[in-house]
Parts: C-alpha cells; sequence; structure tokens
C-alpha cells in the first residue's frame, strides 16, 4: 500500500492535465481555476531544480557518513548487519518525512527512501556471504527497489527494479543464449503481472505507474533480444539458431507491441515501440554483417511517415467545457 492516498494522487495528476489544457488554450483562466480550486492538496512541493539539488544533496550525503563510517569503524561481518538496520531507519525516516511535513516530491524524502535500497543491497550481501555476491546484490538491491516504488510511488524505482531482475539471470548462468532466454522469460513475466495491474486501474493512478513499468520491461526485452545493441551486456555465444531467432525477434517484438499499444490505448508504449521498429532497421544490416545502403534511409523516411499518417490526429477540433456541477466534457467538431 502507498502512503499517499489514491484520492489525492489522481488530484495532482488531473491538476497537471488541467493546467496541459490551459497552457493548450483549450479552456480559459476562469474554467482553470475553477477546476484547481477543487483539486487542492495539501502538500509541501519544490521547484525542478531545488527538488534536484535536494536530491543530489541528501542522497550524497548519506553515501558519504556511511564510507566514513566504512573506514573508521571496524565491524567486518557485523557492518552489513548495521547497514540493513540503517536502511531499515532511512525507510522509516522518508515516511515520518511525508506524514510530519507533507512532502510530496519535494526531494529530501526521496533521497532518503531511495538510499534505503541500496544500503540493504549492500548489507545483505555482506551479512550473508564472506564477500560481495553480484547475484545477492541484484536480487537485494531489485527487491528493495521495488519495496520503495510499492510504498512510495517513485518510477524511478519502479525501473530500477525492472532492469535490475532481469540483471539477475546474467549472474546466474555461465553462457550466453541460457542468460539471455531466462532475462527474456522473467522480463515477460513482469510485463502480464504490470498489465494486468495496469488493465485493472486504466489511465489513473496507480495504472499509470504500472504503464511504465509494463513498458520498460517490454522495451528490456528488446534490448536483451537485439544482439547488435547488447554486446555490452554479455558477449554472444555465436549459435546460428540462436541468432535467426534473435533476429525474428527484433521484428517481433515492435510489432507485436505496437499492436498491443493501439488496442489498449497506451501511448507510451507506443512511443517505445515505434523507437524499437527505428532501432531495428538500423541495426538489421550490421547484424547479418551486411553494409547499409542508401534504401535504408528510404525505407526508414517512409516508415516515419506512415506512423506520422497513422497516429495524426482523427478530429483535431477539440473544445473542453465544464459544466455547472463541476463535470468535464469534451465535444467534437465533425
Amino acid at each position: 500500500m502507498m502512503i499517499y492516498p489514491r484520492a489525492d494522487e489522481r488530484a495532482i495528476r488531473q491538476r497537471r492535465t488541467v493546467r496541459r489544457w490551459f497552457a493548450n488554450r483549450l479552456i480559459d483562466q476562469s474554467q482553470r481555476d475553477r477546476m484547481l480550486a477543487d483539486l487542492q492538496v495539501d502538500y509541501r512541493r519544490a521547484k525542478p531544480l531545488v527538488r534536484v539539488a535536494l536530491f543530489v544533496s541528501v542522497f550524497t550525503g548519506i553515501g558519504g557518513i556511511i564510507a566514513l563510517l566504512a573506514t573508521t569503524v571496524n565491524l567486518r561481518e557485523g557492518f552489513g548487519l548495521v547497514l540493513m538496520f540503517v536502511a531499515a531507519g532511512a525507510f522509516f525516516l522518508a515516511e515520518w518525512l511525508i506524514r510530519a511535513f507533507r512532502f510530496y516530491r519535494f526531494g529530501v524524502e526521496e533521497a532518503v527512501a531511495m538510499s534505503a535500497a541500496p544500503l540493504f543491497a549492500y548489507g545483505s550481501t555482506i551479512f550473508t556471504s564472506s564477500g560481495f555476491s553480484a547475484l545477492r546484490g541484484f536480487i537485494a538491491l531489485a527487491g528493495a527497489a521495488f519495496i520503495v516504488f510499492r510504498r512510495f510511488g517513485y518510477v524511478s524505482a519502479g525501473v530500477a527494479a525492472v532492469i535490475l531482475a532481469a540483471m539477475i539471470p546474467f549472474n546466474v548462468f555461465v553462457a550466453d543464449t541460457p542468460r539471455r532466454l531466462a532475462a527474456v522469460t522473467l522480463l515477460l513475466i513482469i510485463f502480464g503481472v504490470a498489465g494486468e495491474r495496469r488493465t485493472d486501474h486504466g489511465t489513473e493512478f496507480p495504472g499509470d505507474l504500472y504503464g511504465v513499468l509494463e513498458t520498460t520491461a517490454w522495451a528490456a526485452m528488446y534490448v536483451i533480444t537485439n544482439l547488435e545493441i547488447s554486446q555490452w551486456l554479455s558477449i554472444p555465444d555465436g549459435y546460428v539458431q540462436f541468432q535467426w531467432a534473435t533476429l525474428a525477434g527484433i521484428w517481433i517484438l515492435p510489432a507485436v507491441g505496437l499492436f498491443l499499444a493501439i488496442r489498449d490505448r497506451h501511448r507510451l508504449m507506443a512511443e517505445a515501440n515505434i523507437v524499437m521498429a527505428i532501432v531495428t532497421l538500423l541495426t538489421t544490416r550490421p547484424y547479418l554483417g551486411a553494409p547499409h545502403t542508401a534504401w535504408d534511409v528510404i525505407v526508414l523516411g517512409l516508415l516515419m511517415i506512415a506512423i506520422a499518417v497513422w497516429f495524426r490526429p482523427k478530429s483535431p477540433n477539440h473544445q473542453i467545457t465544464k459544466s455547472p456541477d463541476h463535470q468535464i466534457t469534451r465535444s467534437t467538431d465533425q
């Protein structure tokens, strides 16, 4: 359960939508003021630059304190237990800051909460083994990041959890092929679960958050499948059958992804798959060891034109009004 009430989260998102409508001149100032008055929330927020500055300052400060403690105190294996206690303290401190000072994306509470994940991961790997273990580290870090996401709703923590979970098989298997197959399977499970959660809530909170995780898992599957752009991740084994299968995969994934995005009206998913389709066109020839030709640019241009035509607005003239009972309606000029 997330610490912020669902009604407040939805009100904050609706306020952003109202401001976007006003910026696009879909509503006038009086309509904007009436709508924003109905969507008041009691939270303290910081401007983007101040938020980033506070986050970096607090996060690096916590890291500096832990590093100083590690170099001055000789706790050996017990230091891992200390780090896990510090991580728990940081987690509950972030909750206290939110409840006491009504922070919402203020930077301070985000840094404290986000620092709990690496502290717990590093501490657990030291405590459960004689030295640092990459496998235990990825498992602990992915789990801790997901807990932070579920409690505080930080999208960055959720995205990190998905990516870190995909890295776990790369620390289990030695050969590249089983690594990639296991990672794709795990990401497919995450994609299905996140997609189900998004479908349950639609475009409203927390469906929008799970939509980001769903898109992240799908994009990560593509990166792992495309051997041409992920050689830095793991050197391919060179099996011809697997190479042909991945070549088919990098064409199938964007097509299927676009179909799902259009069916579900999932804009972020559609944008990600458009990028994936472009990357597929750019990497297919190098994938097969063939040089680029002038036709590649022509095909890419035709694809961009087709995408622009497909996603063009059907009815550009929209008028958004607000009825006396504060219900937002939209009329379309035919």
